[in-house]
């Protein structure tokens, strides 16, 4: 594809190997171990960064299934330009799209599963309902309609 991006190209492929360089360090860094931390520590604020920071990274698949011209990655606008010159390397782009695609979507699915699983957990939610004076109450509420239900059985 580099041959048929014409002068370009070198711009092109050295942002590809910066963009290899960085992301796959910073992805770690970034999405995995906030990940991590989020659920080890039971955090509200390192799950908002967590979200903040994947989502950041799907706005970044999003762009690199585009593909604009010159920005490094081989995404639709690049590979329909490349198959006017070269069938064979337009379909590669086109395979290359379809992955950034994958990955994009895939991604989505996956910060949904995450969000819904930080949702129905609770375990901050109630954290901070136990710091509260609405806990006790609850919990004497329903100890009172326990031992009237068991009252009425026997």
């Amino acid at each position: 594809m580099i041959c048929a991006l014409g002068t370009k190209a070198g711009s092109a492929f050295g942002l590809s190997l910066l963009y290899a360089g960085l992301f796959i360090p910073l992805s770690f860094l970034t999405w995995y171990r906030m990940l991590y931390n989020a659920v080890r520590l039971d955090s509200s604020m390192r799950y908002m960064l967590f979200f903040f920071m994947y989502g950041m990274q799907i706005f970044v698949s999003g762009i690199a299934a585009l593909g604009f011209n010159s920005g490094g990655f081989a995404g639709w606008i690049t590979a329909f330009k490349t198959m006017e010159d070269n069938k064979a390397l337009g379909v590669l782009g086109i395979i290359v799209s379809l992955a950034w695609c994958a990955n994009c979507l895939i991604a989505v699915y996956l910060i949904m599963q995450i969000h819904k699983t930080y949702r129905t957990t609770g375990r901050v939610w109630r954290r901070r309902l136990g710091s509260s004076q609405r806990v006790p109450v609850v919990t004497e509420t329903l100890l009172k309609l326990y031992s009237e239900a068991s009252e009425q059985d026997t």
